[in-house]
């Protein structure tokens, strides 16, 4: 994993943003980089494979027992191969917060439920979208 932070704004780096964002465009892409480049709170990292990124955690790490994801994604050429869950197995070693939060829809509910998440409905949040707080107590 490598400190992305500074190259939110790559197209690379925008590739991966669209794979968790609602009808991506480019604008609305550069606008959520440049508020993660803003905000000290947040982390960014990248999964490295072949020096090519293939993956991507945007993390709020406002205390340290506690950790937000606001962003993860991967490749949509690289899913299903392990990288979302060795993304979040870093962030347990790495940050060793006592606990990982996340929210999600439908589209990723499953990864977080699989990877030992408990799931939570939110309800519609959205017209017609589901979303589900995700929570993982580490040990």
């Amino acid at each position: 994993m490598i400190d992305i932070k500074e190259n939110l704004k790559t197209k690379d780096i925008l590739t991966i943003l669209a794979q968790s964002t609602y009808m991506p465009t480019e604008e609305k892409l550069n606008a959520r980089a440049q508020r993660y480049m803003d905000d000290d709170r947040v982390i960014a990292l990248g999964a490295n494979i072949d020096d090519k990124f293939c993956g991507i955690v945007i993390l709020n790490y406002e205390e340290s027992y506690r950790v937000e994801i606001l962003d993860i994604a991967v490749l949509k050429e690289r899913q299903h191969q392990g990288i979302g869950h060795q993304m979040i197995k870093c962030i347990k070693e790495f940050y060793k917060p006592a606990c990982i939060l996340a929210e999600t829809d439908d589209d990723a509910v499953g990864f977080y439920r699989k990877i030992g998440f408990e799931v939570n409905s939110l309800g519609e949040k959205y017209p017609g979208i589901i979303r589900y707080e995700c929570k993982y107590t580490c040990e």
